[in-house]
């Protein structure tokens, strides 16, 4: 539901000539998170949803607590879209996508249960953090802002892949729940310090993605201070 929201959203920013209201692209949007939070809140009642279900050939494990949060997630984005839709909206259009990329990711980032899903659902959260960041195109702060941020986001997705690639090369495997019986039954040191350090690796590579200590430091002081207000309300947004 999300997925073809945001494609009519791309689709109606994308094309000048159909001149849809900011207005009315809000208030699709919040349709959308409250049609798919009614969704989610009928798949808490399927009785095999307790010990969790494994879709997409075991890219995803849903379970009652990720569908428990996915309900708020897509509740938090509606809250936030209401006062638009209500009021005056501002006049950008690529606002209800923000909302929608990164209610998406999340979504899809609870119950990621592999590392190639891990991966894609936190990328396509930043996407909508490289638009938040870069939202406001005729300041130069802002585009300045979202540019540097897209580069850092960029060097934090190598270390992520760098360590996703290290666990791969050692098991074989990017299920997570493989690994940790591979890991467990294993009593290889070689293979647990490689699991370690793609674990690692990728743990740097998120931490350094929403600028959370110890590398908020090295992740501010690439950037001026003109940038670093609109730098921090992508990362907050991330958060």
């Amino acid at each position: 539901m999300l997925f073809a929201c945001i494609i009519t959203n791309i689709l109606a920013i994308a094309l000048p000539s159909l001149r849809i209201s900011p207005l009315l692209l809000i208030r699709i949007a919040t349709i959308a998170l409250l049609y798919a939070a009614a969704l989610s809140f009928n798949v808490v009642y399927i009785q095999s949803i307790g010990s969790g279900i494994g879709i997409f050939s075991g890219l995803f494990h849903v379970t009652l607590i990720s569908q428990s949060i996915e309900i708020l997630f897509y509740l938090l984005g509606a809250i936030i879209l209401i006062p638009w839709s209500l009021s005056e909206p501002p006049q950008i259009k690529e606002y209800p996508l923000v909302i929608l990329f990164t209610v998406l990711g999340g979504s899809l980032l609870l119950s990621s249960a592999d590392l190639v899903s891990m991966y894609l659902s936190i990328e396509l959260q930043s996407f909508a953090v490289y638009v938040l960041a870069s939202i406001y195109k005729d300041s130069e702060s802002s585009t300045s802002a979202g540019l540097k941020y897209f580069l850092l986001g960029g060097l934090s997705s190598c270390l992520i892949l760098l360590g996703c690639g290290l666990i791969y090369t050692y098991t074989g495997l990017t299920n997570l729940e493989s690994i940790y019986t591979l890991i467990s039954v294993s009593e290889g040191h070689n293979l647990v310090q490689g699991i370690v350090l793609g674990l690692v690796l990728t743990g740097v590579g998120f931490l350094f993605k929403v600028a959370a200590a110890p590398f908020h430091n090295w992740s501010l002081g690439l950037l001026s201070e003109t940038d670093k207000f609109y730098y921090m309300l992508g990362v907050f947004q991330t958060v």
